[in-house]
Parts: structure tokens; sequence; C-alpha cells
């Protein structure tokens, strides 16, 4: 199991990883490494039980100063995930999944606990922002751990903030409450091989940051995805893009500008 874990770090990172003799966990490890999105779903349905046990397990992540600052919706009313695919039309696999979350970022009954003492709320600033996305990120991670280890799948959307005030509508999320992210949850319908990722040089530092190579990181990188793109590919289809181009040409026009204010008009501060 040591080879093939230092097999899927090879290919993920680009380099090799060292597997410490001994260490424990291996195949949790794996599991982990192997990590993907999943856009194709298998035609199997995922129970609102197991859904719960899930959430469950993910409300069992850190959280700030234990603030519990994180709610997971499970959408389940046809018309209402049909209305947030509406939102995002371009992404087909989102209807079609099994199961749909999303995850919110709660500051409101955190806040509540001050208006029902009659006190002033003091942290009333980004932070108090800051806390809440935090947990709802950790939780959604948490959940996608546990869903792996049951078979799921998913795949993160994070347009669904693309319209957040359409979004707040239909899950009729009230003041302080706003979504993080979405995620779509099923079986797979097939595997799937390791998307490659910017190499450790670059993402760990030690004692200090250190962006001195970044450049060429970046570079090596872009040469990795282009050579696992151009492997999946047949011969008769267009050399694949570089990930800088292409997230360079994604970001060229401006994207959610005006999610500062529908963060704001949700009732958090952040000044």
């Amino acid at each position: 199991m040591v080879d093939t874990l230092q097999a899927v770090m090879k290919a993920r990172y680009g380099h090799t990883v060292t597997v410490p003799d001994g260490v424990q966990g291996l195949p949790e490890l794996l599991r982990i490494a192997r990590q993907t999105s999943h856009r194709a779903w298998a035609d199997r349905p995922v129970g609102a039980d197991l859904v719960r046990l899930l959430a469950a397990c993910a409300l069992a992540a850190p959280s700030k100063s234990h603030l519990q600052q994180a709610d997971i919706i499970d959408v389940r009313d046809p018309v209402r995930r049909a209305a947030i695919h509406k939102l995002v039309p371009g992404m087909p696999w989102m209807a079609d999944a099994p199961a749909l979350l999303v995850f919110c970022a709660n500051g409101r009954r955190f806040k509540r606990l001050f208006e029902r003492r009659g006190l002033p709320f003091a942290n009333d600033h980004l932070d108090g922002f800051f806390n809440p996305v935090v947990d709802a990120s950790l939780v959604m991670m948490n959940f996608i751990h546990a869903a792996g280890a049951t078979g799921l799948v998913g795949c993160p959307i994070s347009m669904i903030r693309n319209l957040p005030q359409r979004l707040a509508e239909i899950l009729e999320l009230p003041e302080r409450v706003v979504p993080v992210a979405g995620l779509c949850l099923g079986y797979p319908m097939y595997t799937r091989e390791v998307v490659p990722r910017m190499a450790l040089t670059a993402t760990l530092h030690l004692d200090r940051f250190d962006a001195t190579d970044d450049d060429i990181a970046v570079d090596e990188f872009d040469r990795r995805v282009v050579a696992s793109r151009t492997a999946m590919l047949p011969s008769t289809t267009a050399a694949p893009r570089a990930w800088s181009d292409e997230r360079a040409q994604q970001y060229a026009t401006p994207q959610r500008a005006d999610w500062g204010r529908f963060v704001r008009e949700a009732g958090f501060d952040l000044g």
C-alpha cells in the first residue's frame, strides 16, 4: 500500500512524497489522496437518512470557539432544486445529482444570544463573517470525507453564489445566513484519474512563506497539466490548454462583483 500511495502522490504533485516507516492509517490516507470531484452519477439514490448521518459526522468538525456557525441544507424539493439549477444552467450534472446540499455560514444564531440577553453585539465586524465561513468550509470538507467512506462522491459548486439574493429567496435564508457552496452528491458512474496539483515546493512552506520559485512551480504545473490531459485525449482532439491560461481567461472578467453587497445586506458588517 505504501507503493500505491507514493504512486498516487507522484501523479498528483509530480514528485515523490515520502511515506514514513510505520505510519498508521494508510488506507484512509490513500482514500484522501485519491480524492477528486465527480460530475457523473450512477443511477442510485442517496437517501435522506444517509445524508443525515453524514451531516452528523460532518458537523463534528472543529468550530471556532465552539460557536457552531455552520448549517447544511439538504435540498430535496424538486421545485427548489430546479430553481437552484436554473441559477447555474451550464452545470447539467447538478440537475442529475441524486442529492444536492448547500453549506451555509450562520452568523445569526450567535448574534441572537446577545439579543436575548439585551446585550450589545460587540464583535460585529469582518471577523464575525470570516468565522462562520471557515466553520462552513470545514464542515463541507468533513462531509466530503465522510461521504467518501460510504462510497459516495461529490462536486462542490461555488457558482451557486452567482445570484446569491435569488438563492437566498429559494432557500428562505434569514438575516446573517449566507450560502458558502453547494455540493452535488451521488455514487460514481466511473472511476476518475487523480487530478494534478501544484508541487509541494510551491504550497508547503517551512517556518516562513517563501514564494521565490512560485513562477517556476506554475510553469512546471502547466506542463504537467497539458501532458496529463494530452494522454487522456484522442489524437484528433486539439491540444489542451495550460492551467494558467485557462484560469487567466476565466477571471479576466469580473465575477460575483455584488457578493460584498449581498453579504452586507444580509446583516454582516465587513468593516
